[in-house]
């Protein structure tokens, strides 16, 4: 509406009915942009909520999933550290077990090294005898 109304005159004053009326008409108009912004203020509000509650369920989501996550890491770790374990709790029985076949054939070694010491004594002893046999016959 335009703000710079005329109004007729009167004796005393402006015209009355013209003044009501135009107020009347100025408090439609501004009653019906009221009601428009209303209108579109609840649209905005729910809005507002449906987007509010898409937002708390994307924090629960989230929530939920950092939490798998952050179990699973730890579930991760802790199998990481077992596996580490086993593996050299392995080890040193492995090693244990080598150390062990290193032992026993040292000993085999020194059994066969004896062995043939004894045989080489034998051996000399039995060439001896043989050499002294054959000096007898020989002379």
């Amino acid at each position: 509406m335009d703000n710079e109304k005329k109004f007729g005159n009167e004796m005393f004053g402006y015209d009355k009915k013209e003044v009501e009326d135009y107020i009347k008409s100025l408090k439609a108009e501004y009653e019906s942009k009221l009601e428009a912004e209303r209108s579109d203020s609840n649209r905005v509000a729910n809005e507002l909520t449906i987007l509010k509650k898409k937002l708390e369920r994307y924090e629960v989501d989230y929530v939920q999933k950092q939490e798998k996550v952050a179990n699973a890491l730890i579930t991760a770790e802790d199998q990481a550290k077992r596996i580490v374990e086993a593996s050299r709790e392995e080890a040193l029985q492995e090693k244990d077990r080598i150390e062990h076949l290193i032992e026993m054939e040292k000993e085999k070694l020194l059994d066969i090294k004896k062995d043939v010491l004894d045989l080489k004594e034998k051996t000399v002893k039995m060439l001896e005898k043989y050499s002294s046999q054959m000096d007898n016959l020989l002379d």
